[in-house]
């Protein structure tokens, strides 16, 4: 990446004030960034553990302060060993579902493309820093049945999504692990305009094509996204993803740094041509400042350039509060184009939800009635910050 333009010297300069001590250590670990002359207390530790938590970002810290040499107070530290000791596991109980499930695909022909989850913990510099959640994974709509048939060969069952849904949105298949965990795995036929070409050989964004990634995931070969593909598909995320905890702006922040020029120069081609430009100046620029990176100035937002601090752009609003604005919100403001912001506004009114597609086998749900219940995308969430100790946090 080029540099000069958010390099971050001032602890207090991103206006996320519970989040201060995690973000520098953060940015100490992952980025080498100096450390920053702050003495911070119990209480700001306190603070800065549960807010990590809410934002998951617990496992990462936790390995950022081990290694970094970090000295936290002792419930601090507890509570996170905890959140990357649990990670851990996940992790492993992924890896193997992964270790069982690549085989299967390539045996009956499938060439799924992982995406999100493990395929982006490779960028970080240990094994479950990451938190993760669920297996995601880009299948060309025509190896869709065929790629339900591996999965509920391996034990998985429909959980969600499908029907006539099937050909935008993500199905669903879950299963219970030996110890009851719930396994699941999302099958996206498209994520907005990402979607698999002909033959699975190639990745489509609108009318561009690039050549399929492959590397090794837990063990197994998969197929994987080309780097500017997945950098524009995470910095979609930071906007698109109903939950938008700041680990989505870690996730980019990584990448980011393992960018060479010519990869986020793909990626701003690929946003400018999807009228995705200031979509993904808004993304890099709040990662950037999160985490103290520098970036070129052509990815800085104005807002940024008029002095709008991050904590406000991305809705902190003081005392452990963060309020997060709907996907189509956001889409709506940052998306150029009046067609394409009517066309996403129709796409996500006529989601029904997994509750309204197995309903509409017995009763017919008129046109009307669904856009009018599709408006309820507009609602956006408030994320509130927890004081460690508090009952929310208690065992």
């Amino acid at each position: 990446m080029a540099r000069g333009a958010l390099g971050m010297t001032e602890p207090k300069g991103r206006g996320l004030g519970w989040l201060e001590p995690a973000l520098e250590v953060l940015s100490r670990r992952y980025f080498g960034r100096v450390a920053a002359d702050a003495d911070w207390g119990v209480e700001c530790w306190m603070r800065a553990t549960g807010a990590a938590l809410a934002e998951r970002l617990g496992p990462a810290l936790a390995e950022a302060c081990a290694v970094a040499g970090v000295s936290v107070p002792k419930q601090c530290r507890a509570v996170l060993a905890v959140a990357r000791l649990e990670n851990e596991r996940r992790t492993e109980e992924q890896e193997q579902e992964l270790a069982e499930l690549g085989p299967a695909f390539q045996e009956a022909g499938i060439r799924p493309i992982l995406f999100k989850g493990l395929a982006l913990a490779r960028y970080y510099p240990a094994r479950a820093a990451r938190e993760t959640g669920d297996v995601d994974l880009l299948v060309a709509p025509e190896e869709l049945c065929g790629a339900e048939e591996v999965l509920r060969a391996a034990g998985y069952e429909h959980w969600a999504g499908g029907g006539g849904l099937s050909a935008s949105y993500a199905v669903t298949f879950g299963r219970y692990g030996d110890h009851g965990e719930e396994q699941t795995v999302d099958l996206h036929p498209a994520w907005h305009e990402v979607a698999v070409g002909a033959a699975g050989i190639e990745v489509a964004v609108g009318e561009s094509r690039e050549p399929v990634a492959a590397g090794d995931v837990a063990g197994t070969r998969w197929n994987l996204l080309p780097p500017s593909v997945e950098l524009y598909l995470t910095a979609a995320h930071a906007v698109l993803h109903g939950n938008r905890t700041l680990s989505v702006y870690l996730d980019l922040a990584v990448q980011l740094a393992a960018a060479g020029e010519s990869t986020v120069a793909a990626t701003t081609q690929l946003a400018r041509f999807q009228g995705r430009d200031r979509h993904l100046k808004h993304a890099l620029t709040a990662a950037a400042e999160l985490f103290g990176l520098d970036l070129d100035p052509g990815h800085v937002t104005t807002l940024r350039r008029l002095g709008v601090p991050v904590g406000v752009r991305l809705g902190y609003a003081g005392a452990g509060f963060r309020l997060v604005p709907s996907s189509l919100v956001m889409e709506l403001a940052l998306r150029r184009g009046l067609r394409r912001k009517l066309a996403f506004l129709r796409w996500v009114v006529g989601h029904r939800g997994a509750a309204a597609v197995k309903a509409n086998g017995r009763h017919s749900v008129g046109r009307l009635r669904r856009a009018v219940r599709g408006f309820r995308w507009l609602k956006g969430r408030v994320l509130r910050y927890r004081v460690l100790g508090s009952v929310p946090l208690r065992p």
